[in-house]
């Protein structure tokens, strides 16, 4: 897709962080903007800069992990505009510790932002774009935690080697079916300067902290100190958006924000053909 006029893009997780870059993009490209986010702050923030962008733009405040909120999406997005163009499936969230210490609601709230919530999207919003019969992007936001592993924040790795995977799998289901109109595409940014080390701060009420010691321990807390520092320290968010849209364009599936991000992917593959014990 090389003409974003007029075209609507759909962002989940579209009020802070990736999300809200990659919507400002779109709005600077003159697209129609439907974001989702889940802190009524950062939602009303994010319309209203998109607006004064003079994107025509709704937006949807919501728990995106729920299947019935990507329903709920999608039925604002037809009533809205009627069609569907671009859907990025950008939220996410992580909590650091090893897969023992964790606790249960935990995994599930992980794996439901970060993997769930990108499959119900894909699942929901790609009969549509077939009905269409146009070109449409889907762009599923992963992480250079997908293309390595490390001793912490194993649902964070965990979640977004599937999203990877899933990413792939999607593409190659279309392209078989002669649906390559159609483009997927996987986003693998390294740190970048986004809000995913405050994470706690948009968990649902059903996974609030909660009394499990866990969330006391040295190894919640120091998660959440080195996880600042990473993103702190990162890249400036204002680059993502263009390489987002610089990728579409090129028809690239794998979205690279750091090219040190391709050294990471190409040693452990390596070391895996080599047999080598994971390091």
């Amino acid at each position: 897709m090389k003409d974003f006029k007029d075209k609507v893009l759909v962002v989940t997780g579209g009020s802070s962080g990736i999300g809200k870059a990659i919507a400002q993009e779109g709005a600077l490209r003159g697209m129609k903007i439907v974001i989702n986010g889940i802190t009524k702050e950062h939602v009303e923030a994010a319309e209203a800069e998109l607006k004064e962008m003079g994107a025509e733009v709704v937006s949807q405040l919501a728990d995106i992990s729920k299947l019935e909120n990507v329903q709920a999406l999608f039925d604002l997005t037809m009533e809205k505009f009627g069609r569907v163009d671009m859907l990025v499936n950008n939220a996410g969230v992580a909590v650091s510790g090893p897969i023992w210490e964790i606790p249960v609601q935990d995994i599930h709230w992980i794996t439901e932002v970060n993997l769930m919530s990108h499959l119900y999207g894909m699942h929901i919003f790609i009969p549509q774009m077939i009905r269409q019969g146009t070109e449409a992007v889907i762009v599923n936001t992963a992480s250079t935690a997908g293309l390595m592993t490390s001793g912490n924040a194993i649902m964070y790795h965990t979640t977004k080697h599937a999203d990877l995977a899933a990413s792939e799998s999607c593409y190659l289901a279309l392209k078989q079916r002669g649906l390559e109109r159609i483009q997927v595409h996987c986003l693998v940014p390294a740190f970048v300067q986004t809000l995913i080390h405050k994470s706690d701060d948009r968990r649902p009420e059903r996974y609030a902290i909660n009394d499990d010691p866990y969330y006391q321990g040295q190894e919640f807390k120091s998660g959440y100190i080195r996880s600042e520092r990473q993103v702190v320290s990162s890249m400036p968010i204002d680059y993502v958006g263009k390489c987002v849209f610089t990728a579409v364009e090129d028809q690239k599936f794998y979205i690279y924000t750091h090219p040190e991000s391709q050294v990471v992917a190409g040693a452990r593959v390596q070391n895996m053909v080599n047999g080598l014990n994971p390091q």
